[in-house]
C-alpha cells in the first residue's frame, strides 16, 4: 500500500548534459519550415514548435497548423495534449502574478487562464493545480473547463507546504515539466502525488479510501485517484482501535482529527489531544485539557467542561468529573447523576459503583442506593455478581446486596504473609544461635 513519488531531478541532470541536441534544427520532408524550429511534436494535424536560442535560458514555443501557421504567441513552453487541452506557460515571468500555468485547446485558444503555479496534462477528464495560499501552496483538481472538483484542505496543515520553504525545478527547456518540492532532510515531500500503474490499479479497486505512507507520513487518496489528504498526517487508524461511525482518527503533530472513512475528506480540525472510541454515536474528545463530545459531523453535542468521562452505555450515561467530584450525565448533557462522589464507576447492567468518604457503595440510574456505601474496595457490576471487601473479609456480592465470604482480603492475607515470614526469619535466627552455643560448649 505503500508508493513514493517520482521526481524529475534526474531527468533534469540528463536532459542538461545533453542540451546541445536540442539546439540542432529539425527537417521533415514536405514541412521545409520545421526547420526553422529545434523541435516539434506532431498532435494529429498541429505542431507544438520549440525555438531554442540559448539552451535553458531562452526560447519559444508556438503551436502551428499543418501549413506551418501560428495560431499562438511565443510561450516559454507547450506541454502534451490530453484529448483536447494542453498545458502552457507564457513568456511572462513575472513573479508578482498567481501564477504562469494554464491550458490551450488545438486551436491555440486558451480555455483556462495560466493562474497556476504548477499543474500537469488532463487525465480521465481531471488535473490537479498548485497556487499560492496564504503562507503556504495550496492544491486542487479541476475539470477540463476549469471548474473546482476538490480542494485538497491544505489550510490544517500549517506546519507544511509552506511558500518560504518550497523549491521549484524544472527540465531545461521545459517549463510545463515543473515540481514544487520541500525538502526534510535527506527527503523531499510534494504536494501532488504521482503511482505507478501497480499501486494506481490497487487504489481504484479499493472500496473507498486508500492509505499510503511515504518517509514516515501517510496520506489518502480516494478511488477516483483524488489526493483528500496530503502527505502529512503521523499517525492513522484504519483498524478502527479509536474510530466508528463512520469517522477515522488521524494524527497531525500532537493533536487529533478525524476524516469521512468513506470520502477521505476532513471533518474536524486537529484540535484533540486525546479520544476515546464512539459509543452511542458520540465521540468523547479532549480539548484545553478538558473532555467533550462531538458527533460524526464534527459537532460538539456536549461542551468541554469535564476533567474525567467514560464512554456511554445502555442506560444512557457517562460517568464524569469536574473537581475531583464524580457523577453521571446523559447523551444530552444533561446531569442525572449529581457530581458528589468521589469516585463513579461507568453504568452496567443498571448498577454504577460509587465511593464517598471512602466507603464503596452501588446506586441505580436514579441515583438511589441499591447497597449502601460500606466496603472498603469494591469492583463494578460486570457481571451478575462482583466482589467487595470489607473488615478484611471478602464477599461475592449480589445486586440485591447479598454476601456470600470467599476468603480473607488481600491485604490481610499480605499481613499474614509478612507476619508468617518475620516468625519464620525469627525462629530460624534462634535456632542458629543455639547451635553456636551448642557447639562452643563442646570445644570446652
Amino acid at each position: 500500500m505503500f508508493q513514493k513519488a517520482v521526481s524529475w531531478i534526474v531527468f533534469i541532470w540528463i536532459l542538461t548534459s545533453f542540451q546541445n541536441a536540442f539546439c540542432q534544427p529539425v527537417s521533415v520532408p514536405g514541412k521545409p519550415w520545421l526547420s526553422e524550429y529545434n523541435v516539434f511534436k506532431d498532435y494529429k494535424g498541429v505542431y507544438v514548435v520549440k525555438k531554442i536560442t540559448i539552451p535553458c535560458r531562452a526560447y519559444e514555443t508556438f503551436l502551428v497548423d499543418g501549413n506551418g501557421k501560428k495560431l499562438t504567441p511565443a510561450y516559454r513552453d507547450i506541454g502534451d495534449f490530453s484529448g483536447d487541452l494542453a498545458e502552457f506557460v507564457p513568456m511572462e515571468l513575472d513573479e508578482k502574478k498567481q501564477g504562469r500555468h494554464g491550458f490551450i485547446n488545438r486551436r491555440g485558444e486558451v480555455v483556462i487562464p495560466p493562474i497556476y503555479v504548477s499543474t500537469d496534462k488532463f487525465y480521465e477528464g481531471k488535473t490537479w493545480v498548485i497556487y499560492r495560499s496564504g503562507k503556504q501552496f495550496g492544491l486542487s483538481y479541476i475539470d477540463s473547463t476549469g471548474k473546482e472538483i476538490y480542494k485538497v484542505p491544505i489550510q490544517y496543515f500549517k506546519k507544511d507546504f509552506l511558500i518560504s520553504a518550497a523549491k521549484v525545478d524544472m527540465i531545461c527547456n521545459y517549463d510545463t515539466r515543473e515540481d514544487i518540492l520541500w525538502w526534510k532532510g535527506r527527503n523531499y515531500f510534494i504536494l501532488n502525488w504521482n503511482f505507478s500503474p501497480f499501486i494506481e490499479k490497487e487504489v481504484k479497486s479499493s472500496k473507498y479510501i486508500y492509505h499510503f505512507l511515504y518517509e514516515g507520513k501517510y496520506g489518502i487518496i480516494d478511488n477516483n485517484m483524488i489526493l483528500r489528504v496530503p502527505v502529512s498526517l503521523d499517525d492513522i487508524d484504519p483498524e478502527y482501535k479509536f474510530s466508528g461511525q463512520g469517522m477515522e482518527r488521524v494524527k497531525y503533530g500532537d493533536k487529533f482529527g478525524y476524516i469521512n472513512v468513506f470520502t477521505g475528506e476532513l471533518i474536524t480540525d486537529f484540535l484533540y489531544t486525546d479520544t476515546r472510541k464512539p459509543t452511542s454515536g458520540l465521540f468523547w474528545v479532549k480539548k484545553n485539557n478538558k473532555w467533550g463530545c462531538i458527533d460524526k459531523t464534527g459537532k460538539t453535542r456536549i461542551a468541554f467542561l469535564y476533567d474525567e468521562a467514560t464512554g456511554f452505555t445502555n442506560e444512557d450515561r457517562s460517568a464524569v468529573a469536574i473537581n475531583g467530584k464524580f457523577g453521571h450525565i446523559d447523551k444530552k448533557g444533561k446531569i442525572r447523576t449529581p457530581l458528589q462522589y468521589d469516585f463513579a464507576s461507568y453504568y452496567n447492567r443498571g448498577i454504577s459503583m460509587v465511593r464517598i468518604d471512602d466507603k464503596y457503595g452501588y446506586i441505580d440510574i436514579n441515583n438511589r442506593y441499591i447497597i449502601e456505601p460500606i466496603y472498603d474496595e469494591a469492583l463494578p457490576f460486570d457481571k451478575e455478581t462482583t466482589i467487595a471487601e470489607r473488615i478484611w473479609l471478602r464477599f461475592e456480592l449480589s445486586k440485591n446486596g447479598a454476601e456470600r465470604f470467599i476468603g480473607f482480603s488481600y491485604k490481610l492475607n499480605a499481613v499474614l504473609i509478612l507476619i508468617g515470614l518475620a516468625l519464620f526469619i525469627y525462629a530460624n535466627n534462634l535456632i542458629y544461635k543455639r547451635m553456636q552455643l551448642n557447639r562452643a560448649r563442646r570445644k570446652k
